[in-house]
């Protein structure tokens, strides 16, 4: 899965740091597009730095702008379109059909940016970033007492550290979705990485000959969930979850 970064910054406070903001809110919300200069709307920069904007203004700017339009609106179905807003804007993968759905129905009636804002002004975007953190990829967080389904559709949407999120056209959580299953991690394609993940986990107990209070497992993609339940049901807890 991708580094997670996260950033806050009150506008006008520090500049230097502003602008490190403004890169990565680029790099989040246009899934990790090396954007040209012609791409970027200045006159956005311009008010956030002045601290006319919040970190929440601006990442709500950039997503209703002519060029994320261009890049995920017209060149994509509805279904991609609101995968790609899920992870953009909220750091996560839908949770279900009817979430995804809702928002497909959403962007008919009312339009491109109400669906935005439906993310960006939310009770979920205020509580996970406020109005001053750059949104990131949640998955690791929800793990914590979350469903591990989850945490598959988000790796599934990962397109890698090169990778850029608008390289496949084609929905790749609406099967997974409609039938509430996982989808096919293994299938996807990213620069550095394999179809192995590492567990690591505490437990109160020895394991086996493993002393140590913290275990690390290393295990296929498609043995995640089983592993896991494993694990909790030895009373274990998990700490962590990487891919190789």
């Amino acid at each position: 899965m991708s580094q997670i970064t996260t950033l806050s910054s009150k506008a006008n406070v520090d500049i230097s740091h502003s602008s490190d903001v403004i890169n990565q809110a680029y790099k989040q919300v246009f899934g990790n597009k090396h954007l040209m200069e012609l791409d970027k709307n200045p006159s956005i920069e311009a008010l956030f730095m002045n601290g006319d904007l919040s970190v929440q203004d601006l990442v709500t700017a950039m997503a209703q702008s002519d060029t994320y339009k261009k890049l995920f609106l017209e060149t994509n179905n509805p279904y991609r379109f609101v995968e790609l807003n899920f992870k953009h804007l909220l750091g996560r993968p839908p949770h279900n059909q009817a979430e995804l759905m809702s928002h497909v129905r959403l962007l008919q009636e009312e339009g491109f940016e109400a669906e935005i804002t439906s993310y960006t002004y939310s009770d979920e975007y205020y509580a996970a970033f406020g109005v001053d953190k750059v949104p990131y990829n949640r998955a690791n967080e929800s793990m914590i007492g979350g469903k591990t389904l989850n945490y598959a559709r988000s790796n599934a949407l990962d397109a890698g550290f090169a990778g850029y999120d608008n390289a496949s056209k084609d929905s790749k959580l609406l099967k997974s979705l409609c039938m509430d299953s996982a989808p096919a991690t293994v299938e996807r394609k990213g620069v550095g990485f394999s179809n192995k993940i590492t567990i690591c986990w505490t437990s109160n107990r020895q394991v086996g000959a493993n002393r140590r209070v913290e275990q690390r497992s290393v295990i296929a993609q498609t043995s995640m969930s089983a592993t896991i339940k494993t694990i909790l049901s030895q009373g274990g807890k998990i700490v962590s979850i990487s891919k190789i």
